[in-house]
């Protein structure tokens, strides 16, 4: 599919469920890429977000299990909750330094997940100690994890959802800094053998 470059947003739904779409050429003229707008479209590979785009909606790529790789330009401020949610495919995703919102559950059930990487100068979230993680600086959050990450002994909360669906997970070791783990942080971690809690956790959400 070739978006013609007089489209300036990409709507609610646009592609949904396009098992048959294997590639798109999203043009320099759209600024956002709206709710669900390739959820389920399997049969995606690839895909290349111009670096005029600056919001990412939810569900935007939900789903898009043939999805190996994307990159998301330094013009993009927003990723909607689920963004990325279900890329099973998904090995590998670089925050730039211009994300400040990202979603809940925008990269959980991506069970390929082996790198995750914040650039350095981003203001609002970090990759501190090569940890393989996204950390929300100001409140010491771990809001995003995969089946390397190594929680830093700096980290206080492990945030909701931070590890769900990473199948790949086999054992975690939670610092001792860390009081509190979110609703769902491990949820359907089925290849988690051994997790240790420390006595500084005072509270484990619903369904962690």
């Amino acid at each position: 599919v070739t978006i013609g470059n007089s489209v300036t947003s990409i709507g609610y739904s646009a592609f949904y469920d396009c098992s048959g779409l294997t590639s798109v050429d999203i043009p320099n003229s759209v600024t956002n890429i709206g709710e669900n707008a390739f959820s389920g479209c399997s049969g995606l590979t690839s895909v290349t977000i111009p670096n005029s785009v600056t919001s990412i909606g939810p569900g935007a790529f939900s789903g898009c299990s043939g999805l190996t790789s994307v990159t998301i330009p330094n013009s993009v401020t927003s990723i909607g909750d689920g963004a990325f949610y279900d890329c099973s495919g998904l090995t590998s995703v670089t925050i730039p330094n211009s994300v400040t919102i990202i979603g809940g559950s925008a990269f959980s059930d991506c069970s390929s997940l082996t790198t995750i990487e914040v650039d350095s100068g981003n203001p609002k979230y970090d990759s501190r100690d090569n940890c393989n993680a996204i950390i929300e600086t100001n409140t010491n959050t771990l809001i995003s994890g995969c089946m390397n990450t190594v929680i830093p002994n700096s980290v206080t909360s492990i945030g909701s959802h931070a590890f769900s669906g990473c199948s790949g997970l086999t054992s975690v070791t939670i610092p001792n800094s860390v009081t509190s783990i979110g609703n769902y942080a491990f949820y359907g971690c089925s290849g988690l053998t051994s997790v240790t809690i420390p006595n500084s956790v005072t509270n484990i959400g619903s369904s962690a």
